[in-house]
């Protein structure tokens, strides 16, 4: 519940109040403090309560399954250390275990009856008729690894949580005023330059630098000159393609899939389908007599329900897409026609039916191919599976690459030199690699002398993969890239010479000469940027000259590089567009809303820190670290 209620926003407005705010509202963790050692077999103490290390590992797996989901990949353990899962676990058992502690000290509860009702009015849980589906509520619990007990203790939770909770911030409905006016005068206030820009290029001739020079860059900025990290590696692929090719699929086998499938090749058909439902036999009657007599459907929705054309069109709809009741009477209709009261737990429907597309049946011949595709790829899946397990085996038993591909006559591939992306040390795309996801990631992560190990691909195939040769990155030679070094040093010393050139013509401009008159002599035109805000796109400037922009005083100049990175720009304020809360009220809403959010959540932490504090946790950060 505590971390719901600080979900972060998003866009210009919130990251400037992320800057102005960050100084002044504590963002919710474990403090170093308290990640400590402490006594005994758990490895998380709050108060009187302890969680295991087995506790922990089901919760930790838990979040984890969850994260992979919404990535759609099984995410590794060195992905899960990147996201930051192991502390993100702490701080969700913590927040629950302090609510605990705290609502059992203020004697707070959650009956049965309270936490029933919450479940049941979740709309996750709802069908489409709003209500409670026992199937739907076990869907959710099986696919996020929660017993009934354990969700049901979550929600009690959740509810006496609230109830602690809850008031902390009643009295902050709204932020005060001159707050969000202060912000809002700060951060949407627009602003246009007037500029020259003054390329590179424009400074001609550059002079040849000496060896020294092109060393000192070489050294300053290495990974320019660095060949990559190459390595020789060799593998085991099992694809799909390859296994369902030799895969031979019988006439009967085909005909038997059509039949079982008969349906999946089938279009429906589908109807423009208006209703209105009425809550009694009587008034639907009624309304269906007014159309019999020539009325318009649409006008006696308005006339008798209020309802508008929109409000009644539910669009094309298949069969299927109906109540059952509502079936047999819309599709037993002609084009215009209108149903009699039909009856269902909704009420009572009128429905008329407008365009009217036929379906349609594809026969045996016209699936055929996709079908025998179909049942290659699943026979090919089965027969991968099988292949992989028992390569797996061969690891197990302590079995190298070659000598696991022997005993299972599998084909070992291996290749020359290759680097991280797949190139060759010309440079050119190895095309015979796999193109499996996270193959290249493994094959560049391993080291010499690992145990092979059996990966899945995202098409359900399988690879293994060993490192034969490693030859690491290093800085090439001054021989081998000197005209490269040399162009970049020329460019690197047109590119100051600019800035110089902008930085004497600004001394000119601070003496008081017009920048028009300095474009004339240039031969360079004076132009003026479309209006920009402090944060978000910088338009037609380079996010550095806009932010020098917002620091210049009305009258002033600066020098800033272009947004091309290939010149420099002479600019001044051309014009201050003061933020105008009536112009976008949409965004001064928002504004008003976050900071309002951003003080409660501010409200909500402290307390929670002296909860911290007051109650006590402890951590045992090293032993979570070992395992996970």
């Amino acid at each position: 519940m505590l971390h719901a209620m600080r979900k972060g926003a998003s866009g210009w407005l919130a990251k400037g109040l992320l800057l102005l705010l960050v100084a002044s509202f504590g963002v919710w963790g474990i403090g170093g403090d308290m990640l400590t050692s402490s006594v005994g077999s758990n490895v998380i103490e709050v108060g009187d309560t302890s969680v295991s290390l087995g506790e922990f590992q089901r919760d930790y797996q838990r979040n984890l399954n969850i994260l992979s989901a919404r990535f759609n990949t099984q995410l590794t353990q060195e992905q899960a250390q990147q996201f930051g899962l192991a502390q993100m676990t702490v701080n969700q058992i913590a927040s629950r275990a302090l609510v605990d502690e705290k609502t059992k000290l203020l004697g707070l509860s959650a009956d049965d009856e309270a936490v029933r009702e919450m479940i049941q009015t979740q709309p996750s849980f709802q069908n489409q008729f709003q209500q409670f589906d026992r199937f739907l509520f076990e869907q959710f619990l099986a696919r996020n690894g929660y017993s009934e007990g354990e969700y049901i203790e979550i929600v009690r939770n959740d509810i006496t949580g609230e109830q602690l909770f809850g008031t902390f911030s009643q009295g902050m409905n709204k932020a005060p005023a001159v707050l969000v006016d202060t912000f809002y005068a700060y951060l949407a206030e627009n602003r246009t330059a007037k500029y020259i820009d003054i390329l590179d290029s424009s400074i001609g001739f550059a002079p040849a630098p000496t060896d020294e020079e092109l060393e000192t860059l070489i050294k300053e900025t290495p990974e320019n000159y660095s060949a990559p990290e190459y390595r020789k590696i060799s593998y085991i692929l099992l694809a799909p393609e390859t296994v369902a090719a030799a895969t031979e699929i019988s006439e009967e086998d085909l005909k038997a899939e059509y039949e079982a499938r008969k349906s999946e090749f089938d279009t429906p058909e589908m109807r423009a389908v208006m209703q209105m439902i009425f809550e009694n036999e009587d008034t639907a009657t009624a309304a269906y007599k007014k159309i019999s007599e020539g009325a318009d459907f649409a006008e006696v929705a308005m006339s008798d329900l209020q309802l508008t054309p929109a409000d009644i069109d539910l669009g094309m709809m298949s069969k299927s897409d109906l109540l059952p009741e509502l079936q047999e009477p819309v599709f037993d209709l002609e084009t215009d026609g209108v149903t009699q009261p039909v009856k269902t737990v909704l009420g009572w429907h009128l429905a008329k039916v407008g365009e009217i597309i036929p379906g349609e049946e594809r026969n045996y011949d016209a699936v055929k191919d996709q079908l025998k595709k179909d049942i290659q790829q699943n026979k090919a899946h089965e027969l991968l599976y099988t292949q992989a397990t028992k390569l797996e085996d061969e690891f197990a038993g302590g079995a190298k690459l070659e000598e696991a591909s022997q005993a299972l006559d599998l084909n070992v591939v291996k290749t020359d030199w290759i680097d991280a992306n797949g190139n060759d040390k010309a440079g050119n795309p190895v095309a015979t690699l796999p193109s499996a996801t996270g193959f290249l990631a493994e094959a560049f992560a391993r080291q010499i002398g690992d145990e092979a190990e059996v990966s899945e691909t995202s098409d359900g195939g399988y690879y293994a993969v060993v490192v034969d040769e490693i030859e690491a990155a290093a800085v090439k030679q001054l021989a081998d890239v000197k005209e490269q070094a040399t162009k970049d040093w020329q460019e690197n010393w047109r590119h100051e010479e600019a800035r110089k050139k902008a930085e004497d013509l600004l001394v000119r401009l601070n003496a008081g000469e017009s920048l028009e008159d300095i474009a004339s002599e240039l031969g360079l035109t004076v132009q003026t940027s479309l209006p920009v805000m402090r944060s978000g796109s910088a338009g037609e400037l380079s996010p550095v000259a806009r932010d020098g922009l917002f620091d210049l005083d009305p009258a002033a100049y600066g020098v800033n590089v272009n947004k091309a990175g290939n010149g420099t720009l002479l600019y001044r304020v051309a014009d201050i567009i003061p933020a105008d809360r009536e112009t976008d009220k949409d965004a001064f809403t928002q504004m008003s809303e976050q900071i309002t959010a951003s003080i409660r959540a501010s409200i909500l932490a402290e307390y929670e820190n002296y909860l911290q504090k007051d109650i006590g946790i402890s951590v045992k950060e090293d032993l979570i670290k070992e395992y996970f």
